[in-house]
């Protein structure tokens, strides 16, 4: 058997992607050359010198991409496929892809402990809490000391009791970015924007403008306005509309109702004002 791509997307996300060597004991801390290594020189999605004797060895400084380092891991899992496949040989067990995933998963963490006769004739019974008891005992030392290992064990049961649909992967339309939707999607119309009528509004600028006139010429003998006149020269400024009034057409008697006698009382206003 060969561990399931969403079983390495699980592993992915459990080691966490470093794009610099790094010491594990102090992951967060920068290495400079020639410092101390503390715990294990580290890349990548968890890989060490000590993964496979075929690889380069780790140095500080080194980097490594996502696509590189996912790779390293595909091939770093191999030698725990193997040990997985092997037990499965020797103790005559047969597994579903999950539980071989979860095998995989918790091997790369501790290969001897996981390869225990104990646990494989759990496995072999079937018996959840027998495997469950046996499985956490691989842990139980090292615990103390890491208690990430806690969470991680947990992970990993998971994953080996988990179904088939549960660790599915779901695919996306990669040109797209988004997935296809479901055959029970109604799309909904997008709503209609409809454009507010343009209203010409030129008689009632007409009128205004009439009435500022008159206004204007009601007040003419005003010290302010003969002060202007002496001044600068000019009479008041006074506008005359050039285009000629147009009739505006409402959409309903209520509105067009109302325009005519406001426009009438504007002009009644207007003709009062006149000399």
């Amino acid at each position: 058997m060969e561990v399931s791509p969403p079983a390495i997307v699980i592993i992915q996300d459990e080691e966490v992607f470093k794009d610099t060597a790094y010491d594990d004991a102090r992951p967060d801390y920068v290495l400079k050359p020639g410092d101390k290594i503390i715990g294990t020189l580290t890349i990548g999605y968890g890989h060490t010198n000590a993964a496979r004797n075929d690889d380069d060895i780790i140095k500080i400084g080194d980097t490594v991409t996502e696509e590189e380092a996912k790779e390293i891991l595909i091939q770093d899992l191999q030698q725990y496929v193997d040990i997985v496949n092997n037990r499965m040989k020797s103790f005559n067990v047969e597994l579903t892809q999950s539980q071989f995933d979860g095998l995989v998963f918790a091997t790369m963490n501790r290969p001897e402990k996981m390869s225990g006769g104990n646990l494989w004739r759990a496995i072999g019974s079937g018996d959840e809490n027998k495997i469950r008891e046996v499985w956490s005992k691989t842990i139980s030392k090292s615990v103390k000391n890491f208690p990430g290992l806690e969470e991680r064990k947990e992970n990993e049961l998971d994953l080996f009791f988990s179904t088939e649909s549960e660790i599915e992967v779901e695919e996306q339309n990669l040109d797209r970015g988004i997935p296809e939707p479901s055959e029970t999607f109604i799309p909904y119309s997008l709503p209609v924007v409809t454009k507010e009528p343009k209203v010409d509004n030129s008689e009632i600028n007409m009128i205004w403008t009439d009435l500022y006139n008159n206004l204007a010429n009601a007040f003419i003998d005003n010290p302010r306005t003969a002060r202007e006149r002496e001044l600068f020269g000019r009479d008041s400024i006074s506008y005359k509309a050039k285009d000629k009034p147009v009739k505006v057409e409402y959409d309903s008697k209520e509105k067009q109702k109302i325009a005519e006698i406001y426009s009438g009382m504007l002009r009644a206003i207007s003709e009062s004002l006149k000399r």
